[in-house]
């Protein structure tokens, strides 16, 4: 029987005020970014094994025959996509604290650079 897997693409996010946990934001958002990068390398080797022990059980494929695999486009668009994915689970967490703020300050430099030139 094949387990449906539900909401794989779902980045969950807390919503309202993040308490600071270290020193400031960013520590904590590095952190959370290298908490949420640990949790895709167990995932993957996870996953990783799973295929080397099925593979091996039915006389498959080798390690060898994985280093010499080129992916054709469909493979390249695929894997293009799941690395996006990664990028967003592993690296939202220092968006979502860190750019707030960044972006607040730009636009805020914007302003007043508006403000000087249109004088």
């Amino acid at each position: 029987m094949t387990q449906v897997q539900k909401n794989r693409e779902r980045v969950a996010r807390s919503l309202g005020s993040q308490p600071v946990i270290f020193q400031d934001a960013t520590t904590d958002a590095l952190a959370g970014m290298v908490l949420a990068l640990l949790g895709e390398v167990v995932v993957l080797r996870d996953r990783l094994d799973a295929n080397e022990r099925l593979s091996a059980a039915r006389g498959g494929h080798g390690p060898a025959d994985v280093d010499g695999f080129q992916p054709d486009t469909a493979a390249k668009a695929c894997r293009a996509r799941n690395r996006q994915q990664t990028y967003d689970r592993v690296l939202g967490v220092g968006r979502d604290k860190l750019l707030p703020e960044a972006l607040k300050q730009q636009r805020d430099y914007d302003g007043v650079l508006a403000d000087v030139t249109n004088d």
